[in-house]
């Protein structure tokens, strides 16, 4: 399933079109977000969205990953910092799309992580 999240979050932030114009995440080493930069980005859009959208279920092994990577990489400052990251995606696609759009999008793209 992480090979699958991995890949979904690369496609879903750098082909959909509701995410086409996002600001990018910036790595804290290197030039590509690392795996738990990307969980974590993700875990914050997700649960933006849980909220927003109404959505009933949301996937446990998302969080125990996030709260993973916060412990054994990124800390505390950093997590932070990308966690706000993935919730303001999800608020500046909202004030771009509407909640309805990207609600249902995110539902598409994310079937096995959020459910109505």
């Amino acid at each position: 399933m992480k090979n699958f999240l991995i890949l979904g979050c690369l496609a879903y932030f750098s082909c959909s079109p509701v995410f086409a114009n996002k600001e990018a995440l910036k790595p804290a080493n290197g030039d590509q977000p690392t795996y738990c930069e990307q969980i974590v980005s993700i875990h914050g859009l997700l649960s933006r969205a849980q909220l927003q959208c109404g959505y009933s279920e949301y996937n446990q092994e998302l969080i125990d990953d996030s709260r993973k990577c916060f412990e054994h990489e990124l800390g505390d400052k950093r997590g932070t910092e990308v966690l706000k990251f993935g919730m303001r995606e999800f608020d500046r696609n909202e004030s771009k799309q509407g909640r309805k759009a990207i609600c249902a999008d995110l539902l598409k793209s994310f079937p096995e992580y959020v459910r109505k």
